[in-house]
């Protein structure tokens, strides 16, 4: 497969690098010194299941320099994908997928409203990965990377069978759902609920999940998503609300989620598109959210002060 990431600088740079590690052409769209790094010497990644490095068939700041690709996978934060999309067009020929692997539920959507529905692949995946250095990744959280992926309506599709087929010869585990939306949707849930308790309280998750009376706003966080979500026509798992328990009793003791990481250091975060898009999306519904409406709040004028500065 002929492969572009945009946005090379994360979750998006580690799935790029192993594709071009399984042999597929990966050209990869960055930007500073973090490109000027993988120009010279490829990209190097570090992580839990073996440090590996790559040379993509391309390094630049320029889709247009790319051309038509089968695959973008959208590696850029949840406040620029409407930015992104637009920048991508060069690469989008009749048959190009997009693969959107934000946080959050709007990502697809937001696409899907520049380039078509037609395009557009939903990923989700729980890997963080972040550059250490430019040109250089490091993949935390995790021996078994894992990516679910759909076409956005569900369909069936080829270009969805070969990006698991490229994925078969590495360490990446991937899995096709019946209904991504609500694979989405319960990815969504787990970051809104350990994201928002987590930078309410200012500790890690190893210390807020031993209270009590704490843990029960997971329960009521999750249940303020669930009934958005089925507002939204979008059901999740039975067993989602058991699997988001079990892995915030398997998270290490000093686990935060990234939006946490990034408030508490004072930067802009992802706040609006977790926390503060089911308070807009639950108000669009009618759904009341009150737990997020406090989390969200409580946290808005950090958060503006934080864009202020960046």
């Amino acid at each position: 497969m002929r492969i572009a990431v945009f946005g090379a600088g994360g979750i998006g740079g580690y799935f790029g690098a192993r594709l071009a590690q399984a042999g597929n052409d990966v050209a990869l769209i960055a930007r500073g010194s973090h490109l000027q790094a993988i120009q010279a010497n490829g990209l190097f990644v570090k992580s839990a299941t073996g440090d590996f490095h790559i040379t993509p068939f391309m390094a630049t700041n320029s889709p247009a320099e790319v051309g038509v690709v089968d695959l973008v996978i959208l590696g850029v934060k949840a406040w620029d994908v409407r930015e992104a999309a637009e920048q991508i067009r060069p690469m989008i020929g009749p048959d190009t997928g997009v693969l959107t692997l934000q946080n959050g539920v709007e990502a697809p959507t937001e696409v899907a409203d520049v380039v078509g529905n037609d395009h557009v692949i939903v990923g989700v995946s729980p890997v963080r990965c972040f550059i250490e250095t430019p040109g250089k990744l490091k993949h935390v959280g995790g021996i078994d990377p894992q990516l679910t992926l759909g076409e956005i309506d569900n369909r069936a599709s080829t270009r969805v069978d070969s990006i698991h087929a490229a994925f078969a010869s590495n360490q990446v585990s991937v899995q096709i759902p019946d209904d991504i939306q609500s694979w989405l949707w319960l990815k969504f849930a787990g970051a809104v609920t350990l994201g928002g308790i987590g930078t309410l309280t200012r500790v890690s998750t190893g210390v807020w999940r031993e209270i009590p009376e704490v843990r029960k706003l997971v329960q009521d966080s999750i249940q303020e998503v669930v009934a958005v979500a089925a507002a939204n026509g979008v059901t999740l798992p039975p067993e989602g609300v058991d699997v988001i328990h079990r892995g915030i009793d398997m998270m290490p003791t000093g686990h935060m989620t990234s939006m946490q990481e990034e408030i508490m250091a004072c930067k802009p975060s992802e706040l609006e598109y977790w926390n503060g898009a089911i308070v807009r999306l639950g108000k669009a519904a009618g759904v009341a959210t009150p737990l997020n409406d406090l989390i969200y709040y409580s946290l808005l004028p950090q958060e503006k002060l934080a864009r202020r500065q960046a």
